[in-house]
């Protein structure tokens, strides 16, 4: 039981980080797109990764992992 547990603990990181990483790029590509630097643009998708990594890790994947 302890292997389906570490597991699906994995599969919900691997699910946060792709979907941090997506909405950090759409956030860049969007500030891009409107004339923003560019690196003015990178550094603001990567805070807005950082800031959804740490949302899902706050209301998902401590949940999961007390279990």
């Amino acid at each position: 039981m302890k292997m389906k547990n570490n597991t699906y603990l994995t599969v919900v990181w691997l699910i946060s980080l792709f979907v941090s990483i997506d909405v950090g790029n759409h956030a860049l590509h969007f500030l891009e797109n409107v004339g923003l630097n560019v690196w003015g643009a990178r550094v603001v998708g990567l805070i807005v990764c950082i800031l959804v990594g740490i949302i899902f890790y706050n209301l998902w994947i401590k949940k999961v992992s007390k279990k």
